[in-house]
Order: C-alpha cells, then sequence, then structure tokens
C-alpha cells in the first residue's frame, strides 16, 4: 500500500497554479465482488477541496458498456457544485499504471450538487476485469483518484456549525420519560398454535412516542393513537417488532441501515405502507427491486403485489420483464 505524503515546494508556486489531489481507494476482495452487470459496489465518502465524494465501481460493467469491461464513476456527495480536472487510474503490484480514464488527458467537469443531474461522472468501459484479476495487490484493487480544482477563485469557507435539530429529535427516540404514547407491538412471527399451554404468553415490545411528532411525522400512525390523559397504550397487531423499531426509528429521523434493507426490504415496504411512512416505503421499495429477482416462476405474484401495494417502481420492472 503506497503512503501519500504533502508536496514539496520548490520555490513559490504563481497564482494561477493548482495542486493535484490523489485520493487511493482500495476495493479489498475484489474477486469475490458481483459480476452481474449493472450491479456495483462503492467506497466509503471521503473528502477532497472541502467537499464529500463518493467511489462506485461496476465489476461486471455497466448496463450500457460492454460486457467484461469494469466501469467507475465518482459522485459529488456534496451540496455545492465543483468544478474539477480528474483521472481515474489503475496501480499494479509493481507501481506501474494499468489503466487510466481518460486515456490521454485529463477531463474537466462540473459536477452538479448531491442528487442532481450531473452530479457523477463514469468511465463506462475502464479496463478488462481479466487486466484487473492480474494487477490484485493481496487481493485489493488500488485506484487512484486525481482531482484538480479549476475554479478561479476556489471558496474559502469558514467552518459553520450544522443544524442539531436532527440529532435532538433521536434522543427523544424510545424516550420514557417525556413519552405520551406506548406502542405495545406483539411478535407476528410468533405461532400461538404450536405454544405449549402451560408456557406464559411472550410479552410485547413496548416502544415510547409522542403525539406531536407522529402527527406531524406519521399521520396514519398518529391515528391509531385515540386522545387520553397522560401515557396511552396502542396496541400493535400484523408487524415484528424489528419492523416497527426501523419504522419508528426513521419517524423520528432515523435511517436505516444497508444490512436493514437487505435483510428485511419487502418487511419494511409492507409496515411502512400500513402506517402511513411513505418516503420509508419509496426507499425500501427501491432495494426491493435490486434485491429481487425476477423470473417465470414469480412474476405474476410480484405484479399483484406491486398492484395492491401500489409499488410504481416494482411494477415498471416486472412490466419490462414481460416486455422483454
Amino acid at each position: 500500500m503506497s503512503t501519500r505524503h504533502a508536496a514539496v515546494n520548490v520555490g513559490t508556486p504563481s497564482s494561477g497554479f493548482r495542486q493535484w489531489e490523489i485520493t487511493p481507494v482500495n476495493f479489498h476482495g475484489f474477486a469475490g465482488l458481483t459480476t452481474a452487470q449493472g450491479d456495483f459496489v462503492e467506497s466509503p465518502v471521503f473528502t477532497c477541496f472541502g467537499h464529500r465524494w463518493r467511489l462506485m465501481i461496476f465489476p461486471g460493467s455497466h448496463s450500457d458498456s460492454e460486457v467484461g469491461m469494469a466501469s467507475v464513476r465518482l459522485c459529488n456527495m456534496s451540496e455545492e457544485s465543483i468544478k474539477v480536472d480528474f483521472v481515474f487510474s489503475i496501480r499494479g503490484s509493481d507501481g506501474s499504471e494499468l489503466s487510466r480514464c481518460p486515456e490521454e488527458k485529463c477531463s474537466t467537469v462540473l459536477f452538479t450538487p448531491r442528487g442532481t443531474y450531473g452530479c457523477g461522472c463514469r468511465c463506462s468501459d475502464f479496463v478488462k476485469r481479466s487486466d484487473i484479476m492480474n494487477a490484485l495487490q493481496a487481493g485489493a484493487l488500488l485506484i487512484e483518484v486525481r482531482l484538480r480544482r479549476t475554479d478561479s477563485n476556489p471558496p474559502s469557507l469558514p467552518f459553520i456549525a450544522e443544524n442539531p435539530f436532527s440529532n435532538e429529535m433521536l434522543k427523544l427516540f424510545t424516550d420514557e420519560e417525556s413519552a405520551d404514547i406506548l406502542f405495545e407491538v406483539e411478535d407476528s412471527d410468533e405461532d400461538q398454535g404450536q405454544k405449549d399451554e402451560k408456557s406464559s404468553k411472550k410479552l410485547p415490545a413496548k416502544f415510547y412516542a409522542h403525539r406531536i411528532i407522529l402527527k406531524q411525522c406519521a399521520p396514519t400512525l398518529a391515528g391509531l393513537c385515540a386522545s387520553a390523559e397522560g401515557l396511552a397504550s396502542v396496541p400493535i397487531s400484523g408487524v415484528k417488532p424489528e419492523i416497527f423499531r426501523i419504522v419508528l426509528h426513521y419517524v423520528y429521523g432515523g435511517k436505516p441501515t444497508e444490512a436493514d434493507f437487505k435483510s428485511h426490504a419487502k418487511e419494511i415496504v409492507d409496515t411502512a405502507n400500513k402506517l402511513g411512512v411513505v418516503n420509508l416505503k419509496l426507499e425500501a421499495e427501491v432495494w426491493y427491486v435490486k434485491l429481487t429477482t425476477i423470473g417465470v416462476g414469480n412474476v405474476t405474484e410480484l405484479l399483484l403485489y406491486a398492484d395492491r401495494m401500489s409499488c410504481a417502481l416494482l411494477k415498471e420492472a416486472v412490466m419490462e420483464f414481460i416486455v422483454d
């Protein structure tokens, strides 16, 4: 693994001098990554020039790339635009350059704010996967991301403290002392018919909440809570406690983890739909579509489910399969 050091300047840099910043991104265990066309693996967020970036690699090629050609995409994850020169480069174990994109000179690109069209730039046919396999270092693929800012007057922003509201809101999640709602969620996995009659009934999971937050952020869930003085108890059935916790945590400003979506995407869709947490339902639906393989054996079931749950994205994916 290479180590980067600060640049050494001999003489005084001119006013127009722009320094390249190089960030090595290591994809460990590359041989075991997905090779399905269109599937990708993304790096953690890293910073450069005060902006947040993420590098994505499509080990088995992008959907519009030649099969067998790995693709890479750099995304601006910050809320501001930035104009930079950029180069992607793969280094072999001996330090030599195996491949680079662009091939001859750097590209100058205006990266727009996160989530907008133009926030990312992709090299579709970056390098043959077979060539990558010969250049792995202890099983890892090393991609150098080189950036050079091209703004004539790059802004120098002072430190600005973030609004603490989201963190403060999350502190109220399941806070018993301030709560005026108690959700009691029975485990929907429990098979009462097979339970030993002598065994004690499993107690419901308890989740404390606040009527004013539910009214604003989850009106359907709030509608289940009758007005009452003091702490109102609300039974919830047909929902797994761990899924209810994910949904309620989202209502308080939390975000499900990638593992949550990979393990429970469909259950989150079902529960978020039942409780009226629309944005979470849409986000979980994206994961469900991504993780579901549509085939002859399940296409009818998925189409009926998409209609019943008003899942437009899933229905579109099913209809594409039918047409193809």
